[in-house]
């Protein structure tokens, strides 16, 4: 246990003594108690976390859950939409009709049409397959990363449990450059607060098999705690961890935007994936629907 879990939990202790002597401890009390302790412990966040009912308690994960309307109630989600596919320099080099299936928290099956070709991909949540052929170790991971461009998976990866951590907030007065926009600048400025997870996809890491491991980062705004991208590290070489130090790795961002309401829920319309601060491609929604029928054969491999 590093020093400073140990001086909370000691800390933690402390009130916990100081109050047995009085007669009577309230509820709301013995709450507060028990979450520091587990802050204080590194302890995991319980599967579904409880909603206080003063906005001025809930920390910043659980308020953008109330901002985007997200519940545990939602199974899964199909989204409809179109892809753009963009080279290193900003070209576009094709387009797709996209169909983006979901069931949370790691089944996903993509078809994407161009003309009369359709290729199908998905995650079983331990392997990522291809209608096309066995996927290499480098397409296994561009398979996976479609689970990452949704901001939902905040509020999946919390709510299973991951390592959950708020890491402060920064000013941003620019946007980079997209290849139909060109940079622009942000006026007037605004401020993210940083919002970092474990999010690991497949067997956890101290399985026989390990997982993707990756930290994600979320910026959420600060003015209307929606989900302005998610951000993370990835080694060039797929087979390298991604706690190896001395591993390449290029940056990995997802923005998000043209927010709507559909039943209840907050989505984006517009989705850009970003990879070596250059655009990878983008997906403009046309559709979004929730808890639909989807068989179980679905997410497995045709």
């Amino acid at each position: 246990m590093r020093f400073f879990e140990r001086k909370v939990l000691l800390l933690a202790v402390s009130v916990v003594v100081a109050l047995t002597g009085a007669a009577a401890l309230s509820a709301r009390g013995r709450s507060a108690i028990a979450r520091v302790i587990s802050i204080g412990t590194g302890a995991n966040i319980s599967a579904e976390p409880t909603v206080a009912t003063s906005q001025s308690t809930l920390d910043l994960e659980l308020r953008a859950r109330q901002r985007h309307g997200w519940s545990g109630g939602i199974e899964n989600s199909v989204v409809h939409g179109a892809v753009r596919f963009f080279n290193r320099i900003g070209g576009a080099t094709g387009e797709a009709q996209v169909v983006v299936y979901r069931r949370y928290p790691e089944g996903l099956r993509v078809v994407l049409t161009r003309g009369s070709a359709v290729e199908t991909i998905g995650f079983d949540q331990t392997n990522a397959w291809s209608s096309t052929g066995t996927p290499n170790e480098r397409q296994a991971r561009d398979i996976r990363q479609w689970l990452r461009i949704s901001p939902e998976r905040l509020f999946i990866t919390r709510g299973g449990g991951a390592v959950y951590r708020e890491a402060g907030s920064r000013r941003e007065d620019f946007k980079p450059g997209r290849p139909w926009q060109g940079p622009a600048q942000i006026n007037p400025p605004v401020v993210l607060e940083q919002v970092q997870m474990e999010d690991t996809l497949g067997p956890p890491p101290n399985s026989s098999r390990s997982g993707d491991r990756r930290f994600v980062t979320y910026y959420v705004n600060q003015s209307n705690f929606t989900i302005e991208s998610a951000r993370w590290l990835e080694p060039d070489d797929p087979r390298r961890s991604s706690d190896d130090r001395q591993a390449p790795s290029m940056d990995v961002r997802v923005d998000f935007g043209d927010w709507r309401t559909v039943g209840g829920v907050l989505w984006p319309f517009e989705i850009v994936h970003w990879q070596g601060g250059r655009v990878d491609y983008r997906i403009v929604v046309s559709q979004v629907q929730i808890n639909q029928p989807l068989a179980d054969t679905m997410f497995q491999r045709p």
